[in-house]
């Protein structure tokens, strides 16, 4: 158990051409392009002073390289016989954009587009299909040229003698394909009317005055719903927007506008900074209309329809407070009690089964049909002061969940124990080069239950013993006896008489491979038994 291979970018390209060590912003899988997974890495890194460029334009590469923020490495996931750890540092393709980048996701059924927001508010589409090109000739040709696939190719150099360099030279980099620069910078209606009646474009009030005023924070896609996904893309001020991806003979890749909403909006709007530094969301599993968003405010659920519903759950879901909080005289002091929730990954298995990370370093488990956890795991993340917090679940054993914070990623199996991880893998060996700067997830878990982590600049696929990627077949001696709802044990008549009605008749179905089915049930029983407050962690 370990770490199984490394993705980076080779510290002579980055010395030469970047002049900082990158960051791992986000991160991602593209499954089977070409025939084998490939990870995305989002790298960004601090401005830094570079040389002025020179009179004749310079090395095509370094003149290339001068405004960029950040690239993504769509780096093969390499597998080999050997023990030792298979090591890419050189993408296959390069993934270029001029402003900086802060969140990318795969599309789901389509992966060969990348759907990637920036700090101008906008969304850029790539699509892995299209032709790659090579830094001079990026700077040669019009985005016309490009898009067609014409134009002609000047001032070719000599390939550098650095190999790794020489990679980086050739025709590895993607420009998008499509951009939402539109509604980003003018007014909604005016993009509507560039090209709307084509794209089937839903006006919304936020597009009055521009879609996304300030950084895209989160950029997620949904589960295919009906043969189609969905691209949810929220910004710093809690404006979610909804976007499907259209691939068009006549006009290529486009996204169309679904909708908009804006989260700061509600009975709460008078409350200065309401939903300010909105950092992240999630969306339910095999769902394209729930969601939730978290930020300063915590954690609210939404609907991009705009509905409400008892099915739906409450608005908000909160910590529990101790008595002595709230209390004057108290050993805290009033509103000390303002955990921040900064991560968020939803069960697969289940509908609405939600594990959230804090910035204090707590950790939280929440039905979503209920205002409360079910349990709280209180300072379980031990260096949640020196890193940020990912959180994400085995997408193979609906037990298991991952924690990555600083150098340390815990592994917790709640079929084994539920209140402390049953492993913590050490990445103390990938030291961090560069400067603190701003992620949205450093974790994501592979199709194979495997998960990839950011650290020190690199992408790392961690092994893991075949008992955290086999579902479990039988259900373990320690588990309760299968547990009921509350309708179940009301005498057939009396369906109207339970004093609290619970929700399981508003419960969506989520369906789950059969090999998974056992362990569902085992982890079913295991949330209706776990205990609601762990603060001895």
């Amino acid at each position: 158990m370990g770490i199984a291979a490394r993705c980076s970018l080779p510290e002579s390209f980055l010395g030469a051409y970047v002049g900082a060590w990158p960051t791992v912003a986000d991160i991602s899988i593209c499954p089977q392009w070409y025939g084998a997974d490939h990870i995305l890495a989002l790298y960004t890194w601090p401005e830094v002073p570079k040389p002025p460029p020179t009179p004749d334009g310079g090395n095509a590469l370094q003149e290339f390289m001068r405004p960029a923020r950040s690239m993504v490495g769509l780096h093969p996931i390499l597998t080999g016989s050997g023990s030792g750890i298979q090591s890419s540092t050189r993408p296959a393709r390069c993934l270029y954009s001029s402003c900086r980048l802060s969140s990318l996701t795969a599309v789901n059924g389509r992966p060969h587009l990348i759907i990637a927001g920036s700090e101008m508010g906008s969304l850029l589409v790539y699509d892995l299909r299209g032709r790659g090109h090579t830094p001079n000739e990026l700077r040669t040709l019009t985005r016309d040229e490009l898009l067609h696939g014409n134009g002609a190719i000047q001032g070719e150099q000599p390939p550098n003698p650095d190999p790794d360099i020489a990679h980086f030279e050739g025709p590895i980099w993607m420009t998008s394909a499509f951009s939402t620069d539109a509604f980003a910078f003018g007014s909604g209606k005016d993009a509507m009317q560039d090209g709307g009646d084509d794209l089937n474009l839903h006006s919304s009030p936020e597009l009055d005055s521009g879609l996304h005023g300030c950084e895209i924070s989160c950029v997620r896609c949904s589960d295919m719903v009906g043969g189609d996904s969905l691209i949810f893309a929220m910004d710093l001020m809690g404006v979610v927007s909804f976007w499907r991806v259209l691939e068009l003979a006549s006009v290529g890749v486009k996204l169309a506008i679904q909708g908009s909403l804006s989260l700061a909006q509600g009975p709460h709007m008078h409350v200065l900074g309401n939903f300010l530094s909105a950092s992240y969301l999630a969306v339910h599993p095999q769902q394209q209309a729930q969601f939730v968003a978290l930020s300063a405010a915590g954690v609210r659920q939404a609907n991009r329809q705009r509905s409400s519903s008892i099915g739906d759950g409450p608005v908000s879901l909160d910590l529990l407070k101790h008595p002595e909080e709230d209390e004057d005289g108290g050993f805290f002091s009033p509103g000390a009690f303002t955990t921040q929730p900064i991560s968020a990954a939803f069960n697969p298995f289940f509908p609405g089964l939600l594990l959230v990370a804090y910035a204090e370093g707590d950790l939280a488990l929440f039905d979503c049909a209920l205002c409360v956890p079910i349990t709280h795991w209180a300072s379980a993340v031990l260096k949640a002061a020196s890193g940020a917090v990912s959180v994400a679940w085995s997408t193979r054993r609906p037990c298991v969940f991952f924690v990555k914070c600083a150098d340390l990623v815990d592994v917790w199996d709640l079929a084994d124990q539920t209140h402390l991880p049953v492993q913590t893998i050490d990445l103390s060996s990938e030291p961090y080069k560069g400067e603190p700067s701003s992620t949205c997830a450093e974790l994501f878990v592979g199709s194979d239950g495997r998960p990839v982590v950011g650290q020190g600049g690199a992408a790392l696929v961690l092994g893991l013993p075949a008992a955290l990627t086999t579902p479990l077949q039988e259900v373990p001696r320690h588990v309760a006896s299968d547990e009921k709802p509350l309708e179940e044990l009301l005498l057939p008549g009396h369906e109207t008489g339970q004093v609290f009605p619970t929700l399981s008749k508003n419960l969506r179905a989520v369906e789950v491979p059969q090999h998974c089915a056992v362990e569902r049930d085992v982890m079913r029983r295991l949330v209706a038994g776990i205990a609601p407050m762990q603060a001895w962690v």
